[in-house]
């Protein structure tokens, strides 16, 4: 039989499987929905909420999102949830994220088990969690005291004259101190006296109280004698008060001259309290950073790290992928790979023969075709869209212009089926474009197998591989990015 036809038997082999596979395998029981109890949710919002977003308990997936409706203004959310996991009649639910920048998920509070179990036909009691809105909003709210505080304070001290009313106010208490200063230190010796006779009577009354009432006459006598020798010195003192209050009504009047000033937009703080353009550019600035926020909270990003070994080069690749995937229906995919690249190559050799009609020797040149392998370092750069099951890509593939087309079925896609074609370009080495089928199969959680054929159109360097490989999404990555736009 010819290599064509094994090769052909070989791909119509693989259809017939796959296809058998996408009809069967729910009947094998190999992680599908039979190990998950369906269960149902309201929320009154799930903005950053995802199909095949994970439920969790405690951080540990236990299920995933199935499908998000719109019912009476309200978000119904069905669940698969393992049936290895019990919910409980108190059992609740409410919506979380991983940091700020973290993707949505469910958190699942599956209840006691003193309460019995939970009913499978009514939706599970819902928990307004904290989004970041939220925050933004609260966010906003402290900047409006933040700025009610600060209009307060540029309406009490605005522009220079208000500092100098404010020095003078300084300058006034300075010279208020001052003077109650040097009034205590004039009348230091008279409150020393004072304190003498009060622990002169003190004693007195313990050893002589037939005489209290004389002590007492003699000290309403001292008492006033010191009033009438300090008499200029209280006159002085509230004088010096009624200054001082002539002193704070002059200042309040200052205050309100200023707070006016302040309010027709006069000098430097109150044209910038009273400018609208300096308002506006605030909110824009805020609004933009609510933009990008947003934006790298939806966005997820994929890894695909796979190895094959390609049968007849007896040499393997391997490669990296990397989807940037803005939205569930396209992304952005790039791929790096070190490929065993196959060129055909010719030799020419000159060979004695027979003629086997003159039995006679001659000299011809033989032809002889050979396939070598070198290793290449390749980069792949594509935009895919989604439409149902299929996806279709095109862009860069291995550094040569390309597209291709994939089934990809069953939940979390893991069965795929695909055809690629790039390298377009006529050579010795390479007389067609290359052709890859590709196949995989997801078997458990990130882990899948993959099989196909590269080069179909070039028989010289056509090839069957097999191999395997893990898919996984990458948080981490996400908040790098994040952070990164963020800093700019």
């Amino acid at each position: 039989m010819k290599l064509e036809t094994k090769v052909g038997l070989f791909f119509i082999g693989s259809i017939v499987v796959f296809a058998v596979l996408i009809f069967r395998t729910e009947k094998l029981e190999i992680g599908g929905k039979r190990n998950q109890s369906e269960r149902f949710t309201y929320f009154d919002q799930v903005a950053g909420l995802n199909l095949q977003s994970a439920v969790r308990i405690a951080g540990v997936p236990v299920g995933t999102v199935r499908t998000i409706t719109l019912v009476n203004s309200k978000a119904r959310v069905d669940v698969g949830i393992s049936k290895d996991v019990p919910i409980y009649a108190d059992a609740s639910v409410s919506l979380g994220s991983i940091g700020i920048l973290g993707e949505k998920f469910i958190d699942l509070d599956p209840g006691h088990s003193a309460k019995g179990p939970f009913p499978e036909d009514k939706p599970l009691p819902s928990k307004a969690g904290v989004s970041l809105d939220n925050l933004m909003e609260t966010l906003a709210d402290i900047g409006k005291n933040v700025k009610g505080i600060t209009q307060s304070l540029n309406e009490s001290i605005g522009g220079e004259q208000g500092r100098q009313k404010i020095d003078e106010i300084v300058d006034n208490i300075r010279v208020l101190t001052a003077e109650f200063r040097s009034m205590a230190q004039e009348n230091h010796g008279a409150i020393n006296n004072t304190m003498a006779n009060v622990e002169a009577i003190s004693s007195d009354l313990r050893d002589k109280l037939p005489k209290l009432a004389q002590q007492f006459e003699a000290v309403g006598k001292n008492l006033n004698a010191i009033l009438e020798e300090n008499r200029p010195e209280l006159k002085g003192l509230m004088g010096d008060v009624r200054k001082v209050s002539q002193s704070f009504q002059g200042t309040a009047d200052n205050l309100k001259v200023l707070t006016d000033r302040l309010n027709k937009g006069e000098g430097t703080i109150g044209k910038l309290l009273n400018d609208e353009t300096t308002i506006k550019k605030i909110n824009e600035a805020v609004d933009n950073l609510n933009g990008m926020l947003g934006g790298f909270n939806k966005m997820d990003f994929k890894l695909d790290l796979n190895a094959a070994q390609w049968d007849k080069r007896k040499d393997s690749r391997v490669g990296l992928g990397i989807d940037i995937v803005p939205r569930p229906d396209y992304w952005y995919s790039l791929g790096f790979a070190s490929t065993p690249d196959g060129k055909i190559n010719e030799s020419i050799r000159t060979v004695t023969q027979l003629d086997p009609v003159t039995g006679l020797p001659v000299t011809i040149l033989e032809k002889n075709k050979f396939v070598t392998t070198d290793q290449a370092f390749t980069a792949s750069a594509q935009f895919a869209k989604r439409i149902g099951p299929m996806v279709f890509s095109a862009g860069i593939v291995e550094n040569k212009g390309g597209g291709g087309v994939e089934l990809r079925t069953l939940d979390d896609d893991r069965l795929r089926i695909g055809f690629l074609a790039y390298d377009f370009t006529k050579r010795d080495d390479k007389p067609n474009p290359r052709y890859r089928f590709t196949s995989s199969y997801q078997f458990w959680k990130g882990a899948y197998i993959q099989a196909g054929v590269q080069d179909i159109g070039n028989k010289d360097l056509r090839t069957i591989f097999f191999g395997g490989g893990l898919r996984w999404k990458d948080d981490d990555l996400k908040k790098m990015v994040g952070l990164a736009g963020a800093a700019k």
